[in-house]
């Protein structure tokens, strides 16, 4: 292969390349169109869902079975180029494990290869896919609510340029009794009087099926909120990516045009000099 084969080879990789990175970044805008209205618009939904589970925990027991260790969720992606995003997602998470000896669930595939061989751990693994209705991820919440102690890690979009890693917490039990206990102690307004209070069939019931109803809407809306996160940051790698492709590309030009500049002048002299040479 000559130098000019070469760099045709490189230029038509980086071609490739260029073409690549230009389809990811508008799959991860149009997936940002769709999904950033959506979730802006039900994040004071969720701070109005808080407050009424907040209420029902004070009048309704905690539920009489639950996992008494840690879990920590980490939500991630089953493919993609999010830049260090995800990175900083596991980097979260890692120090919540370490904390508490925790559990771990692991939504997406790749967070699955970072957390294995755990030890004496229970690792449970499942995929991320970008849609899904609240019944798609109803294992996975039924196997959170069992947790008493429950910690989810994800990266929350900001905007374009800014995603934050989060680290929320849900706690069933006495422990969150206490919580709330306390938090109603230095706001008496905030206390709830159970007399006030008709629940039916009975406080147990509705406790079970609002602590998992909880988890469930709060899970969805983590992952919706990493895949808005995930994406926008898909999209600036992948802008990024493009355009250091397109400069490599110009320097390939470049170095193409003058190779075959030396090639065509190298040819030219060969040409004069055996003229050159016949002639005497």
């Amino acid at each position: 292969m000559t130098k000019l084969d070469g760099l045709k080879q490189e230029m038509n990789t980086m071609k490739d390349l260029e073409d690549l990175t230009n389809m990811l970044e508008q799959i991860a805008a149009r997936d940002i169109a769709t999904m950033r209205s959506e979730i802006l618009q039900s994040r004071p939904f969720f701070q109005e869902f808080w407050q009424i589970y907040g209420v029902l925990k004070q009048l309704a027991p905690p539920p009489p079975e639950v996992i008494h260790r840690q879990l920590v969720v980490v939500i991630g992606i089953d493919w993609g180029m999010p830049g260090n995003l995800l990175q900083r997602v596991i980097e979260a998470a890692e120090k919540e494990v370490e904390a508490h000896g925790a559990d771990l669930l692991l939504i997406g595939k790749m967070t699955h290869r970072r957390f294995q061989d755990q030890g004496d751990r229970t690792v449970h693994y499942f995929s991320a896919p970008k849609k899904s209705s609240l019944r798609d991820i109803e294992p996975i919440y039924t196997l959170v609510s069992k947790y008493a102690h429950t910690t989810f890690v994800y990266p929350r979009f900001e905007s374009l340029s800014k995603q934050v890693v989060e680290t929320n917490f849900i706690t069933i039990g006495e422990e969150e009794k206490k919580r709330i206990e306390k938090k109603t102690h230095a706001s008496p307004e905030a206390e709830v009087a159970a007399e006030r209070f008709i629940i039916e069939p009975n406080a147990q019931e509705i406790s079970n099926y609002m602590n998992q109803t909880v988890v469930g809407l709060s899970l969805y809306h983590y992952m919706a909120e990493a895949m808005l996160a995930y994406s926008a940051a898909q999209m600036v790698s992948m802008r990024d990516s493009y355009d250091n492709a397109k400069d490599a590309s110009k320097t390939l030009r470049q170095r193409y045009h003058k190779a075959r500049r030396e090639m065509i002048d190298s040819k030219l002299r060969e040409l004069y000099g055996t003229r050159v040479g016949g002639g005497l």
